[in-house]
């Protein structure tokens, strides 16, 4: 069977003071949230938010702990933590230099998931509490070794003041300096 073919009747055309009055009552919302004093906005580095205690930020490694298992690179959701081979002097034979593997991050697929920080057997991988760090180029988003057992600075707490963003039943969302209120 063939199917069946409709038509859309069209709608009644609007009038030119129809046309006018929406275009002015579009105008009048964009002038009430231009004038709104009720808005919120963060002056970044001035002021940066307070990141809860358990934030998924930035991972380190701590060295030491690692045990080169390689759960965290096999877990890793996007590929971005990888395991590199480094000679290292053998604690029990000096003379002689063993291999062993350590992870290192791309920051360039890392998605923040945590599954590494979690799957860690040791504890090696940890989170700090923030995220705010800028690149100049991609390939300062790959961290080495090196780096990744380095914190990064975290500019904006040297710059700014820490504000908690919080909700006010009449106003919306406001922001408190950190220590008065909350």
């Amino acid at each position: 069977m063939a199917p069946r073919i409709g038509l859309k009747s069209l709608e009644k055309r609007r009038t030119l003071i129809d046309g006018v009055r929406s275009n002015l009552h579009v105008l009048a919302i964009g002038v009430k949230y231009f004038v709104n004093p009720r808005r919120m906005t963060l002056v970044y580095p001035k002021e940066y938010p307070r990141l809860s205690e358990g934030y998924r930020g930035f991972i380190i490694l701590e060295k030491k702990k690692c045990i080169s298992c390689a759960a965290c690179a096999r877990i890793c959701p996007s590929a971005a933590m990888k395991m590199i081979r480094v000679m290292e002097p053998d604690p029990k034979h000096p003379e002689k230099p063993r291999m062993k593997q350590y992870p290192v991050i791309n920051y360039q697929r890392c998605i923040f998931c945590g599954y590494c920080v979690d799957v860690c057997p040791t504890e090696a991988l940890y989170h700090v509490n923030y995220h705010d760090v800028v690149y100049d180029n991609l390939a300062e988003m790959f961290w080495d070794l090196d780096t990744f057992q380095k914190e990064p600075e975290y500019k904006t707490a040297l710059e700014g003041r820490p504000v908690r963003i919080m909700v006010h039943e009449e106003l919306g969302l406001i922001k408190v300096p950190v220590g008065e209120g909350g």
